[in-house]
């Protein structure tokens, strides 16, 4: 019998019986008693690990809001190619998986005794998802959230200083007033950069209106469409705009053009991520760059010293990122502070 058939006639999810058998903490005793009377009665016999066991990691990709992919644009891919490389050099194999809106639901489904530790892609994760996680009796790690006030191994951008340099390059081209394009879909990672905006616009004497916040769909087209909603009301924008994303950011430049902004004469706009796209878009996009093959080469490696040494525990890593200046951003001469349609 394998672990799922025993759950089913013991009543309990996958998790709780490799919790059982991993002699894990997490499972009330009354429970534990029950699922070894089950593993007894049917003489369910432990499998050992040898050496010549292969070493399997996991790694879910988790999708609240059906846009991670448009959102995070080769994020995730390279990534996890950063991931699959280096579990080759650690003699790791690595299993995919992803969980659409039923994160609780997959980790019950899951046998966590054929897995040595698990990777979570955690962007989409809310405060009120957290708790879920405590159930995983396995070492594993989550990327791309910073799970403030959860004890957990997170990897995480440090969103205050790579916002602050983006903000910074804006200052030097002598901006003074910005428009804020920001994600439609709330996460705790954007409201996270949202604050951040907002701290780096102090300390970088911006000036920032909250009317010149424009919510936008984190996607290409759906940003796109959005400023055109947005430019229909003969809307007035300030001299430059930090967008939440590269995605936000070319959506809502071709929307611009469109309405016969020039960029970046009458606007200079600068995104976050450095996607393919950004050097390719005309005019190519100043953004930031986010190391995204480091953070997946991180993340395996910090997850493989906890499956070594299991008090490897709560660790969070925050790594900055680089700004890349290209065409959409130039300095600002002082002239038409506001452009406005008729």
């Amino acid at each position: 019998m394998n672990i799922k058939e025993l759950a089913k006639i013991a009543g309990v999810s996958p998790a709780t019986v490799s919790l059982v058998l991993n002699n894990k903490k997490g499972v009330g005793e009354e429970t534990r008693r029950h699922v070894n009377a089950v593993l007894e009665e049917y003489n369910y016999a432990i499998p050992k690990r040898t050496k010549s066991t292969p070493k399997n990691i996991l790694f879910i990709k988790y999708i609240e809001q059906d846009l991670m992919i448009e959102e995070n644009f080769g994020f995730t891919a390279a990534v996890m190619d950063s991931i699959e490389n280096d579990c080759r050099n650690f003699g790791y194999s690595l299993s995919i998986l992803t969980s659409e809106n039923c994160l609780e639901e997959t980790l019950q489904s899951i046998d966590f005794t054929l897995y040595q530790g698990l990777i979570l892609l955690g962007t989409e994760l809310d405060f009120h998802t957290y708790p879920i996680l405590e159930k995983i009796p396995i070492p594993y790690i989550v990327i791309d959230n910073k799970m403030p006030h959860m004890e957990c191994n997170c990897i995480a951008l440090n969103n205050n200083e790579m916002i602050y340099k983006a903000l910074s390059h804006l200052t030097a081209l002598g901006h003074r007033k910005i428009a804020y394009f920001r994600s439609n879909k709330m996460t705790s990672n954007s409201e996270e950069r949202k604050d951040s905006f907002l701290a780096a616009c102090e300390k970088c004497n911006l000036t920032y209106e909250p009317t010149n916040e424009l919510l936008l769909a984190p996607t290409l087209l759906g940003a796109y469409q959005g400023m055109k909603e947005y430019l229909e009301r003969s809307i007035s924008l300030p001299s430059c705009a930090f967008a939440d994303s590269d995605a936000i950011a070319i959506g809502a430049i071709k929307a611009l053009k469109e309405y016969n902004y020039k960029i970046p004469e009458d606007i200079s706009i600068i995104g976050f991520d450095d996607i393919p796209f950004s050097a390719i878009n005309s005019p190519s996009l100043t953004t930031i760059a986010v190391p995204k093959k480091l953070i997946g080469s991180m993340a395996l490696r910090q997850l493989h010293t906890t499956i070594e040494d299991p008090t490897f525990q709560n660790i969070k890593i925050f790594v900055g990122g680089t700004i890349v200046v290209r065409e959409s951003t130039k300095e600002w001469t002082g002239i038409n502070n506001y452009k406005k349609i008729d």
